[in-house]
C-alpha cells in the first residue's frame, strides 16, 4: 500500500440477513490488501445498486458467508495497486480508470462488496473504462449488462424482426433494448413496455413505440389487441411479469421465444423465492405438456466475466450502447435508496 493511501475506509456492512434499511450500517474498516499476485486494488468512485444485492442481503444465511459483509458487486473507479503477477499492460496500470464486478463466490466467501471505498479483485474482474464514457455510466455495466447480453443471445433477433421489450427503462431492459435495436436494424421493429414518464429517453435509445404499462394496466390485453395481426418474433422480458408470459400467444408468433430473467418474486422472503422457483419449473416444463403456454420459454442468468465486460465496454466506446443513470446519491444516503438502478458517489 502506498504511503499516501489511507489504511481505513468507509463501507456499508451487515452481519445478519434482512431488509437493507434494517440491517445495513455505515462503518470504518481496514482497506483490503492484495492476497494474490494477480489481484488489483481499486479505489471505488461509483457503485451500482442492483435488485440482486437486496435479494442476497435478505436471503443468503450467514452460515454460507463472511460476517460482516459488504453488499453489492458492480463498481467503477481507479486502480491504485497491482499485484506482481499482473502482466504489464496499458489498460491495467495504477491510475487507470476501470469498471468491473466482484465475483459472486468472492462476495459470499470473503464479504467483499462494492458499497465501500476500496475493493480487491482478480485482474480478470475489471477492464479499462471505455473512452468517451464517464465512471458513473459504466459502474452499472457488470451484472445488468451481462444479463442483457444473455437475453439477446437467447432471443436471437435478426435483421427485420419485430421484438417486444418489457421493462425497457430498467437497468437490464434499457441495455437489452439498444442491443436488440442493433440486431433488427432499420427494417426491424422494437416495441418497448415501460412507464410513460420514461418514454422520451427510451425512444431516444431506439424504441419505435413505447407502451405505458400504467395507462394500459394490465398491459397484456392491449398487446393482444394491438399486435394480434403483426405478432412479435420474440418477447424479451427484463422484469419477469408472469401475466405477460401467460398471455403471450396473443401477440407472440407461434414457434417464437419468450426470453426472460425469470418470474419476479412476490416478496424477497424464503417463501416468496420458493414460489418463484415453482413458477420457473412450471414455465419451463408446461409448454411441453397439454395445457401449458404454447411458446418456447427461455430463462437466462447474467454472470459478469472479463469477456462480457470487454464486449460491453467496446459497445459503449463505439457508441452502440448508452447507459442511463436513473439517479445519484451520496454514499451516506445509500441506505435510503429505493430505486433499482441508482448510483452513489462521493465528492
Amino acid at each position: 500500500m502506498s504511503t499516501n493511501e489511507s489504511v481505513t475506509m468507509k463501507a456499508w456492512v451487515h452481519s445478519r440477513s434482512g431488509l437493507p434499511s434494517e440491517v445495513l450500517s455505515l462503518t470504518t474498516l481496514p482497506v483490503p490488501c492484495l492476497t494474490s499476485p494477480t489481484q488489483v486494488r481499486v479505489r471505488i468512485s461509483h457503485c451500482a445498486l442492483n435488485p440482486g444485492g437486496s435479494i442476497t442481503m435478505q436471503l443468503l444465511p450467514f452460515i454460507f458467508r463472511t460476517s460482516p459483509s459488504i453488499p453489492e458487486m458492480d463498481f467503477s473507479g481507479t486502480i491504485v495497486e497491482l499485484g506482481p503477477g499482473v502482466p504489464a499492460a496499458r489498460d491495467l496500470t495504477p491510475g487507470q480508470h476501470v469498471f468491473g464486478s466482484i465475483p459472486v463466490g468472492q462476495h459470499a466467501r470473503s464479504g467483499s462488496g462494492s458499497l465501500a471505498k476500496y475493493v480487491v479483485v482478480d485482474r480478470t474482474a475489471v477492464v479499462k473504462k471505455p473512452d468517451g464514457a464517464t465512471l458513473e455510466e459504466v459502474a452499472g455495466l457488470g451484472i445488468a449488462g451481462a444479463t442483457a447480453l444473455e437475453l439477446i443471445k437467447a432471443a436471437k433477433p435478426k435483421r427485420g424482426d419485430s421484438v417486444l421489450v418489457n421493462g425497457a427503462s430498467g437497468g437490464i431492459g434499457h441495455m437489452a433494448l439498444q442491443m436488440c435495436r442493433a440486431e433488427v436494424g432499420e427494417t426491424g421493429r422494437v416495441i418497448a413496455v415501460c412507464s410513460g414518464e420514461n418514454a422520451g429517453w427510451v425512444k431516444q435509445l431506439g424504441a419505435d413505440e413505447v407502451i405505458d404499462y400504467k395507462e394500459h394496466a394490465p398491459v397484456h390485453p392491449h398487446l393482444a389487441k394491438t399486435f394480434d395481426q403483426s405478432r412479435f418474433n420474440a418477447v424479451i422480458d427484463a422484469v419477469g411479469i408472469q401475466d405477460i408470459y401467460h398471455h403471450c400467444p396473443g401477440f407472440l408468433a407461434d414457434g417464437k421465444p419468450y426470453v426472460t430473467v425469470g418470474p419476479r418474486p412476490p416478496s424477497y422472503t424464503v417463501l416468496g423465492m420458493l414460489a418463484t422457483v415453482g413458477l420457473m419449473a412450471k414455465n419451463a416444463l408446461l409448454p411441453r405438456i397439454l395445457g401449458g403456454v404454447p411458446r418456447d420459454y427461455r430463462q437466462v442468468t447474467g454472470v459478469s466475466s472479463q469477456q462480457n465486460l470487454q464486449e460491453l465496454g467496446k459497445m459503449v466506446e463505439e457508441g452502440k450502447l448508452k447507459v442511463h443513470v436513473g439517479a445519484k446519491v451520496k454514499m451516506e444516503d445509500a441506505k435510503q435508496v429505493r430505486l433499482r438502478f441508482q448510483l452513489w458517489y462521493e465528492d
